[in-house]
């Protein structure tokens, strides 16, 4: 689906942010984790991308990165690699 009207979101939030720890460095701690652990798995996935493009077209330019539709294939792949990293980042809050 796609719209040509642009979505603009409020820059600043409404209420105070959600504490789930008693100590607040504690959740600053987690809010960056999981924001650099975000910006980490981007970045994965646009390499991925940049990979299977010099594979199958032998160069790349931005607008192909941005274009890029991933079959099926590539989405599970991605999807699996998503998962195990998750689950290495945030081993130690896996429930036992």
């Amino acid at each position: 689906m796609t719209t040509s009207a642009e979505v603009h979101l409020p820059r600043q939030t409404k209420g105070k942010r959600p504490h789930f720890f008693e100590d607040p460095s504690i959740d600053q701690m987690m809010t960056f984790l999981l924001e650099l652990t975000t910006e980490v798995g981007v970045l994965r996935e646009r390499l991925d991308t940049v990979e299977r493009l010099l594979d199958s077209e032998g160069s790349v330019t931005r607008a192909a990165i941005e274009a890029y539709q991933p079959d099926a294939a590539t989405e599970q792949e991605r999807a699996a690699w998503r998962d195990a990293y998750l689950k290495r980042v945030l081993r130690m809050h896996a429930p036992e």
